[in-house]
């Protein structure tokens, strides 16, 4: 069951990512960390209007605490999606401001919508008021042309009007001509200044930074300064960088776990969702992980054959035989 989220779940999350932050890697995640806050892919509320909510929403119990991660900016479209949201037991729902693709930028989602301050402070006070569940907002510092650290504090100032009390900000600003989402996320320059800054202006608002973060000891460092750090492609590569978050941000015991152990638990999960649920989908959160390794070039090429042939048993002895060697 879904808890009220408190600013101690939001020390440490992993970033929403399209085609990564998936109902089986989110699986894989809670195996490693307990208190991760975990995010889905950004879904659209069109989608979740007219869509298949039932697949569109599915998660494991295992999952909490988790955030469902949503775009849009037609109110009675967002106040749907937080209804459906508190249904189906997701512990907070968040508001995409930040994301820079082209297709989002077109049905007037993602990172445009800075630039409508009062549309999404409306959106925002319409969701807030449609569910009990903790709502937020994830943005950029800047977009286009809009990048002073006025426009910014404005566009947090109107917002804030709306009852939201918890921000994460992807500290670049975003391009919405000339460069697609994967250089949107590395070109712009990061300025940690804005989100120190922002926190200074608001102290009685949570900020939680995100950008550029790729170990642990950065983002302790940041807790000085704001109230959590978010991580989103270092996790990708490595989901076993969670291993001490737990430990070094929610002062739990240290950790036990082994990366044997951890596959073999993902395994029995892969093996009672193969029938229903994609080979690919269900492997690639282990995929990253293994790029580089010795084997990793037969490895690969054999996975295609063994998917094919829905053999787990050889998945799984392939796996771990690589993570051993």
């Amino acid at each position: 069951m879904p808890k009220k989220l408190t600013p101690d779940n939001y020390k440490f999350s992993v970033a929403p990512m399209m085609g990564v932050t998936t109902p089986s890697a989110r699986y894989l995640y809670r195996l490693i960390s307990k208190k991760t806050l975990l995010w889905s892919e950004m879904i659209a509320a069109q989608a979740l209007h007219k869509g298949d909510v039932n697949k569109l929403l599915s998660k494991n119990d295992i999952e909490h605490p988790v955030v469902l991660q949503v775009g849009g900016s037609e109110i009675d479209l967002l106040k749907n999606s937080a209804a459906l949201a508190e249904k189906f037991q997701y512990d907070g729902i968040n508001l995409n401001v930040g994301c820079p693709s082209k297709k989002v930028s077109q049905g007037n989602m993602g990172a445009c919508l800075m630039k409508e301050s009062d549309l999404v402070k409306d959106c925002i006070s319409a969701m807030i008021q449609e569910t009990s569940i903790h709502v937020s907002v994830k943005c950029r510092i800047g977009v286009d042309e809009f990048e002073s650290y006025e426009f910014f504090k404005n566009f947090i100032s109107t917002v804030a009007e709306s009852g939201c009390d918890t921000f994460i900000i992807h500290a670049r600003k975003a391009f919405l001509k000339g460069l697609d989402p994967k250089k949107n996320r590395t070109i712009p320059p990061l300025n940690y200044e804005y989100v120190y800054q922002i926190k200074k202006d608001f102290p009685n608002l949570k900020f939680i930074i995100n950008g550029g973060f790729v170990n642990l000891q950065d983002c302790q460092n940041q807790l000085a300064k704001v109230d959590g750090v978010m991580v989103g492609r270092a996790i990708q590569s490595n989901p076993f960088l969670l291993t001490d978050v737990d430990e070094l941000f929610y002062n739990q015991e240290p950790s036990k776990i082994d990366r044997l152990t951890v596959v073999k638990e993902y395994f029995d999960y892969i093996q009672s969702s193969f029938d229903h649920t994609s080979g690919y989908k269900l492997l690639s959160p282990l995929l990253a992980m293994c790029f580089g390794l010795p084997g990793s070039k037969k490895f690969k090429q054999d996975l295609n054959e063994l998917i094919r042939t829905r053999d787990v048993a050889r998945l799984k002895e392939t796996y771990i035989n690589l993570l051993a060697a």
